[in-house]
This record gives C-alpha cells, sequence and structure tokens, in this order.
C-alpha cells in the first residue's frame, strides 16, 4: 500500500537529488545532503498537506547521507518501503529497512544514509497536534516536552495503527466532498502513536479521579479562607492544569475558580446564620474570606441564596 500512496500528488520524478532536497528542506524539514557517488538523477517526491499533518513518499536514487541539526517543533514518523536507511542518533545508531517504521522528535540531530534504492514514506506533526492530543489524559508534560524512545518497529506489529495511516493518504487524496476535513485526523494520529510507541508521557488512571478529587476537595475545604491557585490546585492533585479543570468538569460540572467561589460563599452564609453571633457585620466576614469587591459579593451571594447577606444576618435568629 505505501509504495503506491500520493501517486496523484507527485512533485519530482527522476530528478537532481539537490533539487529534491531544497523542495524537503522548505516543505518538510530543514536537513543537508550529500552525494555518496556520482550524482543520478532518481530522485522522486510525492508530497501533500493534510489538515494538521504533511505526507510525503521520497526517494533519492542515490547513495545519500542526510543530516539534521533540528527537526524544529515537528514529528516525524518514518516508514522504509524499499531498500535500506542506516541511523546515526544521539543515543544509538541501527539501520531500517523495507516494512520498518521508526519515530522522530523535536530537536533530534539526525545522520542518516539512504541506499541506492531506499525509498521512505514520511508523515509530518506539528508538537502542538501531539501536545493538544494529550490535554484531557496526561498528568503532566515533561519540561522537555514529549520524546518517543528511538526503536524501530515492524508495522506488521501495528495493524490498527497503519490502516489509520492509509485513511489518511487515502482521505488526503480523496475529491469526493469536504467532509474529511472536518475529522481530526492529526489528533487521532498522535494518540495512535502514544499509544503504539514507548515515550515519556504518564497518561492519568480514570480510576484515579475521584481519590484525585477528594484531595484536592478536602484541602480547597481546611484552606478556604486563603486565596486558592489553580497552579497549587494542579500541583497538589500531581496533575496538568488543563486535566484538572477537566476533573471539575466531570465531578462537579464547574470550573476549579467556580467551585472556590460557590464554597466561600456557602461558608459565609454559614458565619452569617452563626445564632452565636460570630459574625459582627457583613463586611468583616466578606473580607475574611477573601471578597475584596463588597458590592459584587453582594450580587453573587444573591444570586445563589435569594437574598442578600444583610438580610442573612438580620434574619440569623
Amino acid at each position: 500500500m505505501f509504495t503506491e500512496v500520493l501517486n496523484d500528488s507527485e512533485i519530482y520524478r527522476a530528478q537532481d537529488p539537490h533539487v529534491v532536497s531544497d523542495y524537503v528542506n522548505q516543505y518538510i524539514g530543514s536537513h543537508g545532503i550529500t552525494i555518496q557517488d556520482s550524482t543520478v538523477e532518481g530522485a522522486s517526491l510525492w508530497h501533500r498537506d493534510f489538515l494538521d499533518v504533511a505526507l510525503s513518499r521520497i526517494t533519492y536514487g542515490n547513495q545519500v547521507r542526510v543530516q539534521s541539526k533540528d527537526l524544529e517543533d515537528i514529528f516525524h514518523v518514518q516508514i522504509v518501503t524499499r531498500g535500506v536507511c542506516y541511523w546515526r542518533l544521539a543515543d544509538r545508531d541501527f539501520k531500517t529497512q523495507a516494512g520498518e517504521i521508526l519515530l522522530l522528535n523535536p530537536n533530534d540531530q539526525v545522520d542518516l544514509s539512504y541506499s541506492e534504492d531506499c525509498e521512505k514514506v514520511i508523515i509530518k506533526i506539528p508538537k502542538r497536534i501531539m501536545v493538544s492530543a494529550l490535554a484531557d489524559k496526561a498528568t503532566s508534560i515533561p519540561k522537555e516536552g514529549v520524546k518517543f524512545d528511538h526503536v524501530v518497529c515492524q508495522t506488521g506489529q501495528y495493524q490498527s495503527l497503519i490502516y489509520l495511516l492509509e485513511l489518511i493518504f487515502l482521505e488526503s487524496e480523496s475529491t469526493v466532498s469536504g467532509f474529511s476535513e472536518l475529522a481530526p485526523y492529526g489528533n487521532l494520529l498522535a494518540i495512535k502513536l502514544l499509544d503504539c510507541f514507548s515515550n515519556n508521557i504518564e497518561l492519568c488512571d480514570d480510576s484515579k479521579v475521584p481519590q484525585c478529587f477528594s484531595i484536592i476537595e478536602r484541602y480547597i475545604s481546611e484552606h478556604i479562607k486563603d486565596d486558592l491557585s489553580i497552579e497549587d490546585l494542579a500541583i497538589l492533585g500531581k496533575v496538568s492544569q488543563r486535566t484538572l479543570y477537566n476533573i471539575f468538569a466531570r465531578q462537579k460540572s464547574v470550573t476549579p475558580m467556580h467551585y472556590i467561589k460557590q464554597q466561600k460563599l456557602i461558608h459565609v452564609r454559614k458565619t452569617l446564620r452563626d445564632s452565636s453571633g460570630i459574625a459582627r457585620n457583613v463586611t468583616e466576614v466578606a473580607l475574611d474570606y477573601g471578597f475584596m469587591h463588597l458590592g459584587r459579593f453582594s450580587s453573587e451571594y444573591k444570586k445563589m441564596f435569594g437574598e442578600l447577606p444583610s438580610a442573612t444576618l438580620k434574619n440569623r435568629n
């Protein structure tokens, strides 16, 4: 299948390798090439941008050395469909041949050599797509970003991934309708890659969400008079801020800050209604719970409880 993809997206055929390299530099990834023997005009390139990803099939038709100092903010999925490719990466050397797949990370320094008959399919995925795919499921994203291990895999090991890639290539060349453009193929591919290949991301365990929320909820209750922040709560729950918002949406159908405000108002009301008379006036109680804008506080209080805080205090007995 992959030896025939993008046939309708031909850019060059039997061209000088340097011409193909110039195009690759502009649209696929920054690199430089060195021809290992006399130059043969046997380089070919098929390329198409499809929504959030870029799809390419490339052969140089020569023994070529390719060097790249930095893939910038992109991931590369590289599948060898013919011939052999020799790799020299920072952590190891190896080779890939027909039917094998390798993932490259942003900022990888690449030094590789194509055999004369080597052909590869390359899928370029922007880093922002990978981060977006993780937004709801990752406990956190490491400072260095998403990193896949440099492991050569057989395409046959990941049939569902191959089916998805085939669908993406087919859809990219389909002109039947524009509905395919509504599908989040980039996110689907990112999720599938994260699921298939070893990486440095720890995903949320949905079974732990109630426990995580209980810890945060108890902390809010115990520190209800404090100036609580999203950052502090995320650190406490050992989750990303995006995940924190999702947890509150799932558990309480509100944002974390809205929940905190609700709890503060509830505690204010309890204090104002306390028959022991510990509340001398509304202003004192409101300021004690962090409400600095008294007019806004009164409006929010009435909206939640149907009466002004002064009425609550007056009727506490």
